[in-house]
């Protein structure tokens, strides 16, 4: 099965590239141009990865990566934050990104950064199956 990456960016040059790059090396990709689309994808979709650009008009990167951790069903997708701006690592550690990457990137460095997320983030996903069932229980006691 392929892994699915969620590309968020609002320069169309920038997602085409990466589409185009991911679905070369063998992603599954998809596309959102807003941080609002990215959230509603995100949830419809469920990626196993999210390249999430910081600066975007209406809900940036770093607010959209937010609510991504906010969700329930969002909550545990990992996140790759990409910017040209000058974000620090602390601030998108804090909105609860799991990596961070400048532009302009290398591609073969950012496959290398997408592939050992997906790898953590297939190991998670038992844990986190296991943490909403025990949730679900302490519910039902």
């Amino acid at each position: 099965m392929q892994a699915k990456v969620l590309i968020v960016d609002d320069e169309k040059g920038v997602r085409d590239l990466l589409h185009s790059f991911l679905k070369a090396t063998g992603y599954q990709a998809i596309m959102a141009s807003s941080g609002e689309e990215a959230i509603e994808l995100a949830k419809s979709e469920s990626p196993n990865a999210i390249l999430l650009d910081v600066k975007m008009p209406g809900i940036d990167g770093v607010e959209t990566c937010r609510r991504l951790r906010a969700e329930e069903q969002t909550r545990y997708i990992p996140v790759i934050m990409v910017t040209a701006f000058g974000t620090t690592e602390t601030e998108a550690t804090d909105a609860g990104a799991d990596d961070l990457i400048n532009k302009p990137f290398n591609l073969t460095d950012l496959a290398v950064r997408v592939k050992s997320l997906l790898r953590i983030g297939h190991l998670s996903d038992p844990v986190q199956r296991l943490i909403a069932y025990m949730d679900e229980l302490e519910k039902n006691q």
